[in-house]
């Protein structure tokens, strides 16, 4: 049996979303057909890279997954880095040549955000030959931008699951992207970025299958709006919280926030709003399913599962539009509501409380046929396949 690598920073049957997802279903989707090695880190915290994990291999529901230690943390120094390069790239509207940093110092700041892992570089470096192919899943992290130099040949691919981010722009990643044999976007949106960014028009759709099975509605006398996903400033969940709140001091209406994941604001429970931390998979789909609508204020998607888990439940979403992946979910399938400032959040609440039971049924339907028709389990595995099988074949 042929023998695929998918190479991740992180994995962990706790880290539900984002690239980390992908790579596991990649992964799972693969081994019916493949021997699939998952190749990562020790570390599950994205803060920090601390070593939490043990080393070594784990057989995971016929994956198996390599982890591999981390060789440091983060520290003040890759922080004061990061300071310098965020006040840099808020310039970026009024000044297109933001980004004056040198080659070597982008990739100084590559290698200290982490993870730096010499052990899974090594790896890659005398064995990954033995791999028909290799999918390198995120495109910032040292296990990617190290991972693809350590190989002898060509049988790679990126997934780059990119966003309009400072790190987007580094000339180093416009070259590594470039120079990838293959690239597998999840979004017309995320390619259309691709070229923008790195002056690459080429790569297949592929994206990522989405759990259809409708569930029951979680039922409870509020209405309320949910938000699934990692609870920090850079999903925009900050401003959701300040922006619900100040919904609530004009309408005084009985509608809840409900948040669900990793809080790493902090959040309080109040009147109008309950944190439930980590829920099982069952109970994240029961509240989609009973969900007025599910909020996405996030400006940095290259997908976003979970809104399209809340569609296929037939819960419509409201989203930034600042985020392109998440406004052409709404504008393509006809279901949901965009915003730009909290003002236009608010009108969307207004008008997600306003529908009557046969508008809420369109709206449903459209959110539910849209997933289904793009994200099917089947079509996704047929397209990665293909992916797989064409960077077997090519030579090296």
């Amino acid at each position: 049996m042929k023998r695929v690598a998918i190479i991740s920073p992180r994995c962990h049957e706790k880290l539900v979303g984002g690239a980390e997802a992908l790579a596991w279903q990649y992964a799972d989707l693969l081994k019916t057909h493949y021997q699939v090695d998952l190749l990562t880190t020790t570390a599950s915290d994205y803060v920090t890279w601390a070593n939490d994990l043990p080393p070594g291999e784990e057989l995971r529901e016929g994956v198996r997954i390599h982890r591999f230690q981390v060789a440091r943390e983060r520290g003040t120094y890759f922080h004061d880095l990061h300071r310098r390069l965020l006040a840099r790239f808020q310039t970026r509207h009024d000044n297109p040549r933001w980004l004056t940093w040198s080659d070597a110092l982008q990739d100084e700041f590559v290698r200290a955000q982490g993870p730096c892992s010499p052990g899974l570089v090594e790896h890659l470096a005398t064995r990954g030959a033995q791999y028909c192919a290799l999918l390198f899943v995120t495109y910032l992290y040292p296990t990617t931008v190290e991972g693809v130099q350590a190989l002898d040949h060509r049988r790679w691919a990126l997934v780059p699951t990119l966003h309009d981010e400072a790190l987007g722009h580094f000339d180093v990643i416009a070259a590594m992207a470039r120079n990838a044999p293959r690239l597998l976007w999840n979004t017309p949106a995320e390619r259309r970025l691709g070229a923008r960014l790195w002056g690459v028009e080429r790569g297949e759709l592929v994206s990522m299958a989405v759990a259809t099975e409708r569930h029951a509605a979680h039922v409870q006398d509020r209405p309320y709006l949910l938000y699934c996903g990692r609870i920090d400033t850079h999903k925009g969940c900050a401003m959701l919280i300040e922006a619900f709140a100040d919904y609530q001091r004009r309408k005084r209406s009985n509608l809840q926030l409900i948040l669900t994941g990793a809080d790493q604001l902090g959040v309080r429970d109040s009147e109008h709003v309950r944190c439930l931390g980590f829920v099982e998979e069952r109970r994240k789909f029961e509240l989609m399913a009973g969900a007025l609508a599910f909020v996405h204020p996030s400006a940095h998607e290259s997908l976003s599962i979970v809104l399209l888990e809340a569609m296929a439940q037939g819960t419509p979403g409201i989203v930034n539009g600042q985020c392109e992946v998440l406004a052409d979910h709404v504008k393509d399938s006809g279901s949901g509501w965009i915003f730009h400032d909290p003002a236009q959040l608010h009108a969307a609440i207004d008008a997600a409380l306003a529908q009557d039971a046969a508008q809420r049924e369109q709206q449903a339907a459209r959110a539910r046929a849209y997933v289904i028709d793009n994200y099917d389990c089947a079509a996704v595995r047929a397209r990665l396949i293909a992916e797989v099988e064409a960077l077997a074949a090519s030579a090296d």
